[in-house]
């Protein structure tokens, strides 16, 4: 691992820590309502039958229960198990306990429910989706490009994973069930926890090293 890819995923971390902790004061002192209701009422202005219909249906792939799915499948594929599953399985638990964790303690109220498209309970600062659909489809592509060889499907799953990182988000601040700054908050922390385990995955890759027989040899 080269001193730039450090220096690069210390800053990405660094960065998203920042960015959540200046959220969590704004909401704090009071202040985050001028930011918030601007941006959540434009997405409201742009609800209409058929797009609500599309959205509602496009945010359960944020659902806790989609992505295990996705990780199950990755696990039970024996040649994708270690690459992809174990890293993206592990990443989503702590993803899932710190949110939980984050909520309890801030304890923020959801949008009035006249505003819900969908039922949701619990508290809403940060959004759950949110912070695991930046972390599992960012590292997902992280893995992809990585592990794919360039090409037409390697490109498509490029675009899908970018729509999913963000696409889920906005469909939270769409449906109502959450303010601007739960889905930044949350884009802050999944970004960091995927630039986090990358940079795990990294060095563990550059201090452990099987050679051709199989011992382990350590390397600087």
């Amino acid at each position: 691992m080269t001193k730039k890819e450090t220096l690069i995923l210390t800053i990405i971390i660094s960065a998203g820590i920042a960015g959540f902790f200046a959220l969590l004061l704004a909401l704090l002192s009071g202040r985050i309502s001028s930011f918030d209701d601007p941006v959540r009422f434009w997405f409201y202005e742009l609800r209409s039958p058929g797009l609500s219909a599309f959205v509602t249906k496009f945010t359960l792939l944020g659902n806790w229960q989609s992505i295990t799915l996705i990780c199950m499948l990755f696990l039970i594929i024996r040649p994708a198990r270690m690459n992809f599953g174990v890293p993206l399985a592990a990443g989503a638990v702590f993803t899932t306990a710190l949110n939980k964790v984050i909520k309890i303690t801030v304890a923020r109220p959801r949008p009035d429910d006249v505003y819900h498209l969908i039922q949701e309970s619990g508290f809403s600062f940060t959004s759950g989706h949110s912070i695991t659909s930046m972390f599992f489809f960012g590292l997902l592509l992280w893995l992809i490009l990585r592990n794919m060889k360039p090409g037409s499907i390697r490109t498509l799953l490029t675009v899908i994973m970018i729509i999913m990182m963000f696409g889920i988000g906005l469909s939270r601040m769409y449906c109502g069930v959450h303010y601007p700054s739960d889905v930044l908050a949350g884009w802050c922390l999944g970004i960091s926890v995927a630039a986090a385990e990358i940079l795990i995955i990294r060095r563990n890759e550059n201090h452990v090293v099987s050679d051709s027989s199989g011992s382990i040899v350590h390397t600087d």
